[in-house]
């Protein structure tokens, strides 16, 4: 069945708009489920023609219905359409009504329920990020035994941040906590501790994080790809109330002649924050530091490393002219 109108009088008619709707929802509940599949499919085809507020909230809202009542297979194609019809959640006009029909199913006993449930909540984040009721039942399932459930809660609080990032004093503790953890899978902790980026405004969080990124990219037990993340994410807090110290400069200049690229990167972005002039720094430590920086910048003619980037090289030069300023040359 076409969702599309038969010409441009009648598409103008929201009567009729609601008539495919009627007969889309009723598609839905067919006893055959390529059929059900179908229908659902051709729920952001209709919304993209007919975008009008009543409309929108109308089908969300049997949607909703649909996913509290459905088996997890239709659950999967319910939750892809709020993903593909982001652009129409800001006209739903009972968004609590829909936010109570999916926490049914993410408060149910099944654990994929829950994973498909999750995954819709973030999908439309933007509705649903500065809900408490929606905060803090993410918050809850962090204590789930089951991986894809974990998984599915670092990416949909990785969601809500963007649209609430307030939401972080909420999960902060949690966040760290599993971030903290060499049990949790380093893809895992890897979300969760660029995540902990939206904490760059907050004065008091991106205080407290200094130290935890400083014992992520600093301790020998770290892997690469939790130091890359934890870079990157120490340079996102780094202002003024929050400059890299001289001595953790020292240690990341370590990475610079790395031969895996994405560290090395990641190491002269956060080294391209630090300001050496005003702090109190030990000749030794600026000389160390230059002499890995130049070192760096001649990494190209040697046959045996990897060949930098311009952006890497420019990063380096950068540091370097800061510390010849430091230094008074």
């Amino acid at each position: 069945m076409s969702t599309v109108a038969p010409n441009s009088d009648t598409a103008r008619s929201s009567d009729w708009a609601f008539k495919q709707l009627f007969k889309l929802e009723s598609k839905c509940r067919s006893p055959t489920p390529a059929l059900q599949v179908e229908a659902i499919g051709e729920f952001p085809k209709l919304l993209d023609q007919f975008p009008f507020p009543t409309l929108v909230s109308s089908a969300f809202l049997k949607l909703g219905d649909l996913f509290r009542s459905s088996p997890n297979s239709l659950r999967y194609h319910i939750a892809q359409v709020f993903g593909a019809s982001q652009q129409h959640l800001a006209q739903i006009t009972q968004t609590e009504e829909l936010l109570k029909r999916i926490l049914v199913v993410l408060y149910s006993n099944d654990p994929i329920a829950r994973v498909l449930a999750l995954r819709l909540i973030g999908n439309a984040s933007l509705i649903f990020a500065k809900f408490p009721e929606a905060q803090h039942s993410i918050l809850l399932r962090y204590q789930s035994s089951h991986p894809l459930e974990i998984v599915a809660a670092v990416q949909t609080t990785e969601s809500m941040l963007s649209y609430s990032p307030e939401f972080l004093e909420v999960v902060w503790e949690t966040v760290l906590s599993k971030a903290d953890d060499p049990d949790v899978l380093d893809s895992v902790r890897v979300q969760l501790i660029r995540s902990l980026q939206h904490a760059a405004p907050n004065l008091m969080l991106s205080t407290l994080l200094y130290s935890h990124c400083q014992h992520w990219a600093c301790d020998t037990d770290s892997t690469n790809i939790i130091r890359c993340a934890a870079m990157d994410t120490w340079k996102a807090i780094i202002q003024r109330h929050n400059e890299l110290q001289s001595v953790d400069a020292k240690h990341i200049s370590g990475y610079v002649l790395h031969d895996l690229a994405s560290l090395r990167r990641s190491a002269l972005a956060l080294l391209g924050k630090w300001k050496p002039k005003g702090q109190t720094v030990d000749a030794s430590c600026l000389n160390e530091i230059q002499q890995r920086l130049t070192d760096c910048l001649h990494l190209p003619a040697d046959s045996n490393m990897t060949i930098v980037g311009f952006g890497e090289l420019r990063l380096a030069a950068t540091v370097l002219a800061r510390i010849e300023v430091a230094c008074g040359n």
